[in-house]
């Protein structure tokens, strides 16, 4: 009689881990068809966020997708040695990328989204200011002398200007800064 269980047991056991591989190779094909009518073809599961940003050189493409009137300063106010790289742009913002020698400048605007939303920057820095640079109050963090986060509504725009961000002390001094900000020409198109 024991040897009628032990058996038994052993294959109830076998059954149960048949049933068992079954049902997670069904869970399998159920999440891949799923997948297959979604997107009309079968492929790996990517938990990765799409990237909301579009890129383009043509500035015009750029303000038509984001209905922000912006002319981004000349290259006479953007730091020697910076080159412009792209715009980019999502619903509600719209950036200019400069980079060149270890360094990146970006200026943001949007008639939306304001303060540290808009910079995307929540590093901790040593010291908050602000400046009043063409008649706008400009929320400053850096060191104290340089600026690498700053945000400020400007003729019903917001603006941002972010520059080596999280590096302390490699920030634009008071003159770069306003230089930036007074070479932009932005107005609300709402």
């Amino acid at each position: 009689m024991r040897d009628k269980t032990i058996i038994i047991a052993f294959l109830l056991s076998g059954i149960l881990a048949l049933a068992a591989c079954s049902a997670s190779n069904n869970i399998g094909q159920t999440a891949e068809k799923a997948q297959e009518n979604e997107s009309g073809s079968t492929g790996e599961v990517s938990a990765e966020m799409a990237n909301p940003w579009t890129e383009t050189t043509d500035p015009e493409e750029a303000k038509k997708a984001t209905g922000i009137d912006i002319s981004f300063p000349g290259a006479e106010a953007i730091p020697e040695g910076l080159s412009f790289v792209n715009y980019r742009y999502t619903e509600d913002v719209l950036e200019a990328v400069y980079e060149g020698g270890g360094n990146q400048l970006v200026i943001r605007a949007s008639s939306k989204i304001s303060d540290e939303g808009l910079t995307g920057d929540y590093n901790e820095y040593m010291k908050d200011w602000d400046e009043d640079i063409g008649g706008s109050i400009v929320h400053c963090k850096g060191d104290g002398t340089r600026v690498n986060s700053a945000y400020a509504d400007v003729r019903g725009v917001y603006l941002a200007v972010l520059y080596n961000v999280g590096e302390e002390g490699r920030g634009l001094d008071k003159e770069s800064l306003e230089a930036v900000f007074t070479g932009i020409r932005a107005t609300s198109a709402e």
